[in-house]
């Protein structure tokens, strides 16, 4: 495989009580939604909805992958490469599950785009899919079998246990943030501000049960015709190389995960939209992508299971690299990632 040269790097999230997380968020939500409920709750088995593992909870931790040059810039990303199994081996943690949103390997994929809804027990069954666009701008999902991942992930790790966890149940938005994962995010901020700006990270399922959505997919590269991606600034400044979809929905498994802030200050570089979430069709559509937010906020009704996380490890870091020029991608793992706290 390939990788950033650098060892992985980790920092603490601050780890509320589950009665605090739903307090919070039950309160932030209910400026957004007509029908709130949040609270304390057994996870249901989450297998009923296409997930790998009955559960959310033993252990969670956060792991962001890259960045967008490793994924844009042509200069790199084709070199990133990164199996999932070297990693939470690395961190003692070889039977994990893992679910998240990310890009796929181009090495797994033939050298085709799409977005990676990563679902696999790490020693174990891989439920993971990929979307991509069709020939025709349709959706496209496949099954992705690789535990190779590409150049920018967001990924909730954990036992796969069933625990106690926040369950979220919201219908009928009224409010102006449409995305489900951005009003958690934000209804967390006054826990932030309570415990003197200690960063908060959750992991989680939600199911769009009816109303729909909007995503997108990212298509193959040489489908674009004209430049999107800006080398000098490392960053995309169109966004309208994606292709977009309104309206799917509903019956869709949302994987969603969400931090109010890099623990680190900024150090970590992590991903600045606090949040990633990827979903697929549980009523077996062609439906998949990135998650947007709702565009039917009559009808919207999401329900939804969290649980916070305890610390995020940073995994090929491409924005640090850049800082000295010298960004450094070889065959084979020899560093050793930083002892899990």
């Amino acid at each position: 495989m390939r990788w950033l040269r650098q060892e992985c790097r980790q920092a603490d999230f601050h780890v509320p009580s589950l009665s605090d997380l739903a307090a919070a968020i039950g309160s932030g939500l209910a400026g957004n939604y007509s029908d709130v409920d949040v609270d304390v709750a057994r996870c249901p088995d989450l297998r009923k909805l296409g997930c790998v593992s009955p559960g959310i909870c033993g252990d969670a931790l956060l792991i962001e992958i890259g960045g967008e040059p490793l994924v844009h810039n042509p200069k790199y990303r084709d070199l990133a490469s990164i199996d999932l199994r070297e990693i939470l081996d690395a961190l003692n943690k070889p039977n994990a599950s893992v679910l998240g949103a990310g890009f796929p390997s181009l090495a797994a994929t033939d050298g085709r785009c799409g977005e990676l809804m990563p679902c696999m027990e790490i020693a174990g069954r891989n439920f993971s899919k990929l979307a991509r666009v069709g020939d025709a701008g349709q959706c496209v999902v496949e099954d992705y079998r690789s535990r190779l991942h590409g150049g920018l992930g967001n990924l909730y790790v954990c036992d796969g246990h069933a625990g106690d966890v926040v369950r979220v149940e919201v219908r009928g938005r009224h409010g102006s943030e449409a995305s489900l994962s951005q009003a958690i995010r934000t209804a967390l901020i006054p826990l932030v501000a309570r415990d003197k700006g200690q960063e908060i990270a959750l992991g989680g399922v939600f199911s769009v049960v009816e109303g729909r959505v909007r995503a997108h997919i990212s298509p193959d590269f040489e489908c674009i015709p004209f430049p999107y991606f800006d080398t000098d600034r490392e960053e995309v400044v169109r966004q309208d190389f994606l292709k977009f979809y309104d309206g799917m929905g509903p019956g869709l498994t949302c994987m969603s995960v969400l931090w109010t802030g890099d623990p680190t200050g900024g150090e970590l570089h992590l991903r600045p939209s606090g949040e990633h979430t990827h979903f697929f069709s549980s009523a077996g559509r062609s439906e998949a992508g990135h998650y947007h937010f709702d565009v039917s906020p009559e009808s919207i009704h999401c329900v939804g299971h969290f649980h916070p996380a305890k610390r995020v490890v940073r995994v090929a870091d491409i924005h640090e690299a850049l800082k000295s020029d010298q960004v450094e991608i070889w065959q084979g793992c020899t560093t050793t990632p930083a002892e899990a706290a």
